[in-house]
């Protein structure tokens, strides 16, 4: 008998709606929590996957974090796919682009970002993930984070050279977070 929980992947599907031109705030984990994304080989297989995706020009990427065990992208939905094809495409060629160094879980979690929700909000819990998390010291700045036009995000300004967050900013309470993905605008400051 396992000590994981029983997935319940099927709740994810009734309700699942694709939206063109609707930003999605996508989560996808690999299998078993395995971290074979922590390798330079997982990273770079997962960010080229999506650079290719976002440089064909059917929807685009706004920002990625790339952890040891999970994904979490920020993407505009072109017209040729729906949410669900997209996340598999980049599962399945990500796993190839690494040489199948590892698997990944069935299905993701997903929240479309609604009408008075901050964007910047999902771009900053990301860029911050890797250091609430630990595996980055302050000053550092993570190998597995993308995005293609940091202008998109207001926060960019207050980033150093090396696209480092203000030490205060990766203290910040989980409280910051905690109505992403409810459909409710958070009412930190940046």
């Amino acid at each position: 008998m396992s000590d994981l929980p029983v997935r319940r992947t099927e709740r994810l599907h009734p309700g699942r709606v694709s939206a063109q031109g609707a930003t999605y705030y996508v989560t996808f984990v690999t299998k078993n929590r395995a971290h074979w994304l922590a390798s330079q080989a997982g990273r770079e297989a997962v960010i080229t996957t999506l650079r290719d995706w976002h440089n064909e020009g059917d929807g685009a990427i706004r920002a990625a974090v790339v952890m040891p065990d999970h994904v979490h992208v920020l993407s505009v939905l072109g017209r040729k796919l729906t949410i669900g094809r997209c996340v598999s495409r980049w599962k399945n060629k990500s796993q190839k682009a690494s040489g199948n160094e590892g698997k990944w879980q069935r299905d993701f979690w997903e929240h479309r970002v609604r009408t008075g929700e901050s964007m910047e909000d999902y771009g900053l819990y990301m860029l911050l993930n890797p250091y609430r998390a630990g595996l980055v010291s302050a000053g550092a700045s993570w190998p597995g984070w993308w995005w293609p036009d940091p202008n998109c995000f207001r926060f960019a300004s207050a980033l150093d050279e090396g696209g480092t967050p203000p030490r205060d900013w990766q203290n910040y309470p989980e409280d910051r977070f905690r109505e992403l993905g409810l459909g409710k605008e958070s009412d930190g400051d940046e």
